[in-house]
C-alpha cells in the first residue's frame, strides 16, 4: 500500500469511534477467501456493510474515498445509517456533468442533489482542487475554516458537510497512534504472532478509553496511557496461583548392594554393580 504510512504488513478493515478511537469493530483482509459476503459491488461496499451490520439507527459513519459509492451511500440510508466521504470522480453512477466540474475560486462550492433520493447530496468545494464529497444525509450549510496563506491566518467558505468530515474522519488513524505509543510487538518469522501483538495492543487500548471515559468524578485524576499500562501488569502479576504439593518422598539408590567377603581377618566391603536383569557375573 504505497500511500500509507506502513507500506507492508497485514491489512486490518477498521470501523472506531471519531473522538477517542475505541475499535468498534474489524475484520482482516485475508483475500477473496475472507469471510466478506461478496457480490457485484466493489471490495469496499462489501467491507462497510460488513463492519456496520450490527450499528444500531442513527449513527453518522465517515469513511475514506476507497469506500465511497452511490449504491454504498443509498444501501446505508435504507438501513438507518446516515454516511459521508470523499468520492472518486470515476465512480459509477456518478453524473458525468459533476465529474466535469471546475471552480474558479479558493472556498467556491456547488451542492447537486439526487432527484430520486432526495437525501443524497455530492458537495464540491475548491481548496487547492477540487474536492468531492458524498453524502446521504448532510444539508447545505456554508461555514469557515483557517487557512494560511503566504504566512498569514485567513477565513475561507466552506460546506459544512467538509468540515465535519475533515473533524471526525480521522477514528482509525487515532486508534493506530495510540496503539504505536508502547506497542509490544516484536519482530518474527511467524505473521500470526504479530496478529496477537496487534488484539493485545487494541484490547489494552479500548480498556484505558472506557476507564478514562468513565473515570468520575470528574475532579478525580486520570491515568496516563503507561499509567494505565504499569497498573495492568502490576494487577496481573499479583495473581498467584496457590499449588499444593504433597509430602517430598526420598528414592533411595539400589542399584549398588553391600557384601561382605570371607576368608581375610581384616573385614572389607566391595561394591558391585546389579544389572537391571538381577543377574551376577
Amino acid at each position: 500500500m504505497p500511500n500509507k504510512p506502513v507500506k507492508r504488513g497485514i491489512k486490518v478493515w477498521a470501523l472506531c469511534t471519531s473522538f477517542f478511537g475505541y475499535m468498534y469493530n474489524f475484520e482482516p483482509y485475508c483475500g477473496r477467501r475472507d469471510k466478506l459476503p461478496r457480490s457485484d459491488n466493489v471490495l469496499g461496499y462489501s467491507v462497510v456493510t460488513f463492519l456496520t451490520k450490527n450499528l444500531s439507527k442513527g449513527h453518522h459513519i465517515y469513511i475514506d474515498r476507497f469506500y465511497t459509492s452511490v449504491v454504498l451511500m443509498k444501501d446505508l440510508l435504507k438501513s438507518g445509517i446516515y454516511a459521508s466521504g470523499t468520492v472518486n470522480t470515476n465512480r459509477k453512477y456518478l453524473p458525468t456533468n459533476i465529474k466535469n466540474v471546475k471552480l474558479a475560486d479558493n472556498g467556491s462550492s456547488k451542492c447537486f442533489q439526487c432527484i430520486e433520493e432526495p437525501n443524497l447530496t455530492c458537495t464540491v468545494w475548491k481548496d487547492k482542487k477540487e474536492i468531492f464529497l458524498l453524502s446521504n444525509g448532510a444539508k447545505n450549510e456554508i461555514t469557515t475554516v483557517k487557512r494560511r496563506i503566504g504566512g498569514n491566518v485567513s477565513y475561507v467558505t466552506c460546506p459544512k458537510v467538509i468540515a465535519d468530515n475533515n473533524k471526525y474522519m480521522g477514528g482509525v488513524d487515532l486508534a493506530d497512534q495510540y496503539r504505536k505509543y508502547y506497542d509490544i510487538s516484536r519482530k518474527s518469522r511467524k505473521w500470526w504472532i504479530y496478529m496477537f501483538w496487534y488484539l493485545l495492543d487494541t484490547t489494552v487500548n479500548n480498556a484505558y478509553i472506557i476507564y478514562s471515559t468513565t473515570n468520575f468524578p470528574s475532579e478525580k485524576k486520570s491515568k496516563t496511557p503507561l499509567d494505565f499500562r504499569m497498573s495492568l501488569i502490576e494487577a496481573i502479576l499479583k495473581e498467584k496461583r496457590i499449588v499444593e504439593t504433597g509430602p517430598q518422598t526420598i528414592v533411595k539408590n539400589k542399584s549398588h548392594k553391600r557384601i561382605k567377603i570371607d576368608g581375610r581377618k581384616k573385614k572389607m566391603h566391595t561394591l558391585h554393580f546389579i544389572k537391571k536383569k538381577n543377574n551376577f557375573k
